[in-house]
């Protein structure tokens, strides 16, 4: 889930995978795939920031349940490289 904040001011939590679109008219507005939809304070980069984060997240602690030594050792045939870091900026 990501954290976003309503034109009211109340913090709401959204589901990355249920956002259909986003767009900007003066207001961000949120789409989703139910129909629902959200004004939002955040920008759309910064939306869309938070899913890349989230995805990303969700994608490293993958990585890390995957290669634990006990796991490594029952996979054969098979390899998870990690990306190599890089800074932002």
């Amino acid at each position: 889930m990501i954290g976003l904040t309503r034109t009211t001011g109340e913090r709401c939590c959204l589901d990355p995978a249920e956002i259909q679109r986003i767009e900007a008219h003066p207001e961000t507005v949120v789409f989703l795939t139910d129909g629902a939809k959200y004004l939002v304070l955040e920008t759309p980069d910064q939306v869309v920031g938070k899913v890349r984060e989230y995805r990303a997240a969700v994608l490293v602690n993958a990585w890390r349940l995957i290669d634990t030594p006990t796991h490594r050792a029952e996979v054969t045939g098979a390899a998870i490289v990690p990306f190599p870091h890089r800074p932002r900026g």
